[in-house]
């Protein structure tokens, strides 16, 4: 290559006109390697320092650093390219108008004097025009199965790096080489199991050259679209409801393709009324006989069929199903009675019993021991769960046998005179045929007592649904009367005794004999001494004269005085003084009050005197006096109505 001559400018200081002189070059711009898209204009900067009129700048370039140009002036085989910038500057930068591929490559520019070259690269994206292609090897996916997604493309320079994406994660996976010679880029992605969870799911494959400032990814993507067969799932497997209330049986089913649903009920049939809507089976106005296991049934072909289940239970409320009578009727004294009640309902209901009107239960079945009167009544059955209305049967026990004396007071205290009530309550059913009272004498033997025996003696009896209540009544109860009576009742079954005991005490009227005649006999002997000591002093004297003179005497002795009481005779009364007159005392000092007494009795006791008492209704015969007995005053108590014996004897 020629080399042109330097330009004066550069030139100093030539001292031999024969020798010339060069200045070093250098690059007050170099080259760099750029990267652009294709169509787009491209300028090449390069600039120099220390360059003469004599310098030659010289571009070179693909393919094999061919010569481009030289100084400003281009080759005509790159019609594209011009040389850009100020020469006198040393500006030799290349533009290239509309990249193409066959632009890219190594380029260089230089001149002489440079110590070193500068060498560019210039890199022409094309982008990518379409997305690049998924390929699935199987037409048909089913779960269990492998599947094999393959994303391939040969557009683009550079060749795009391909990734795989579950949804926004990325699959770690490598490029896959084709053979030598195929411009293509391709990239599988293999799963191995496949799974419902597949179905659906989102895989992308991206193409990125790597410049996104000049070429954006582009990508594509593929749902998979796994069949499987039907998973049957019931939002509930155990309901409970009300009888009368509505329910929704639901199954959800998950398959692919969708699957065709039924429903069944185990052992049984559906209800009648039942709607079914798909998935949904809706039972209306439950009952009873719709509790049950219904089966929910699922298929699209591919098996297995899907299957599900749910339990109903429906609530209602206790039904009491014994069928006993409205009445039984156990007899008296049988042993091990008892009564089961069984009843239904759900919850499953608790069974008791419990007496009418009362709020104590008993477990079931009902157990008597021993059967009592005591024991018939109303009994109830009660049925509960605990959430619905009880219920509720009712049974009389009606008991049968031989009569029972249910007497609490076995014992009866009276007081002579008064009127004794002898209450003999009967429990009996049916009804006493007979009752009567006996009288226990002697040897246990029983004689009845009836009112023909003697004044006062009287039954009353009433009637009630649970037996016979007599009463034996006895009227002026005297001492004899006490003793055991018998009340003894009889019916169809048998007889029933039960002795009652009667104690007949004393009444007071000989307390009240004894006070007066103690109180009147302790007056005439304070009297007495009082009379004697005025006597002694003259006291009497004067009170009899002042007494005359006003008065007057008015004493006469209109019957003979009687003699002392035993208590004031001279054997038994206290000594005194021999002067005192007590027949003068006794007529002066009481005015003659005092009435005639018979003699004293000697065999007699010292309170039978003569004395009555109106306000006693029935005066006892051991304080009558001799008066009213016999004119003679002998006393003869065998004529007493009182101590006549009606039962003859009775041993004391």
């Amino acid at each position: 290559m020629e080399v042109p001559s330097l330009r004066k400018s550069h030139l100093k200081h030539v001292k031999d006109p024969t020798v010339a002189h060069v200045h070093a070059v250098s690059y007050r711009a170099r080259p760099e390697s750029l990267t652009v898209r294709e169509g787009q204009t491209v300028t090449l900067r390069c600039a120099f320092i220390g360059l003469t009129s004599q310098s030659v700048v010289i571009w070179e370039g693909p393919p094999n650093f061919n010569v481009m140009s030289t100084d400003r002036r281009v080759d005509s085989l790159y019609k594209r390219h011009r040389i850009t910038g100020n020469s006198g500057a040393g500006e030799f930068s290349m533009e290239i108008a509309d990249v193409q591929v066959t632009d890219e490559g190594g380029y260089r520019c230089s001149t002489l004097g440079l110590q070193e070259k500068a060498e560019m690269m210039l890199n022409v994206i094309v982008p990518i025009k379409k997305p690049p292609k998924i390929v699935v090897r199987d037409s048909s996916i089913f779960a269990g199965q492998s599947l094999t997604l393959s994303c391939r493309t040969a557009e683009g320079s550079p060749l795009p790096t391909l990734t795989w994406f579950n949804g926004t994660a990325q699959v770690k996976q490598s490029n896959k080489k084709l053979a030598e010679g195929v411009a293509m880029a391709s990239l599988d992605l293999v799963l191995s199991e496949l799974t419902r969870w597949d179905h659906g799911r989102n895989f992308t494959c991206m193409a990125d050259q790597g410049y996104p400032q000049l070429a954006a990814a582009t990508a594509s993507s593929t749902i998979l679209n796994v069949k499987y067969s039907p998973v049957v799932r019931i939002r509930s497997q155990s309901i409970q409801a009300s009888e009368g209330e509505t329910l929704d049986l639901t199954c959800d089913v998950d398959s692919n393709p969708q699957a065709a649903v039924s429903w069944r009920k185990l052992g049984g049939d559906i209800p009648a009324n039942a709607e079914k809507r798909g998935g949904t089976l809706r039972l209306l106005t439950l009952d009873r006989t719709a509790a049950g296991v219904y089966q929910c049934q699922a298929n699209n072909g591919i098996a297995p069929r899907g299957v599900g289940s749910a339990t109903l239970t429906v609530q209602y409320p206790p039904h009491i199903t014994s069928n006993f009578n409205r009445k039984t009727s156990p007899f008296v004294g049988q042993e091990g009675f008892s009564l089961l009640c069984e009843a239904e309902g759900y919850p499953e209901p608790r069974v008791r019993w419990r007496r009418k009107g009362t709020k104590l239960y008993f477990g079931n079945p009902l157990q008597f021991s021993r059967i009592d009167y005591d024991m018939e009544g109303d009994y109830e059955c009660v049925a509960s769960n605990g959430q619905m209305r009880d219920a509720v049967r009712q049974i009389f026990l009606d008991v049968r046998g031989k009569p029972y004396i249910n007497t609490v007071s076995l014992k009866v205290s009276v007081r002579s005179g008064d009127t004794a009530r002898l209450v003999c309550e009967i429990l009996s059913d049916p009804l006493p045929e007979e009752t009567r009272w006996l009288r226990r004498g002697p040897g246990q033997q029983d004689k009845p007592v009836t009112a023909s025996q003697r004044p006062g003696i009287r039954e009353e009896e009433t009637t009630s649904p649970r037996g016979v209540t007599n009463t034996l009544v006895i009227s002026h109860v005297g001492r004899s009367d006490g003793g055991v009576y018998v009340c003894e009742t009889t019916n169809t079954f048998g007889t029933f005794q039960r002795e009652f005991h009667m104690d007949v005490k004393d009444t007071n009227t000989q307390s009240v004999v004894i006070a007066s005649v103690t109180v009147i006999v302790l007056l005439i002997l304070f009297a007495t001494i009082f009379v004697c000591i005025a006597k002694r002093t003259g006291l009497s004297t004067g009170v009899n004269k002042s007494r005359e003179k006003t008065t007057g005497s008015t004493l006469t002795a209109s019957r003979a005085l009687p003699p002392l009481p035993p208590y004031l005779d001279a054997r038994s009364a206290p000594a005194m003084d021999p002067d005192c007159d007590m027949d003068g005392l006794e007529l002066q000092d009481f005015n003659g009050t005092l009435k005639p007494r018979p003699p004293p009795r000697v065999d007699k006791q010292p309170y039978s005197i003569g004395l009555s008492y109106p306000s006693l209704m029935h005066p006892l015969p051991p304080y009558s006096t001799v008066e009213r007995q016999r004119p003679d005053g002998e006393d003869n108590m065998l004529d007493s109505p009182y101590l006549e014996d009606p039962w003859e004897t009775e041993v004391t």
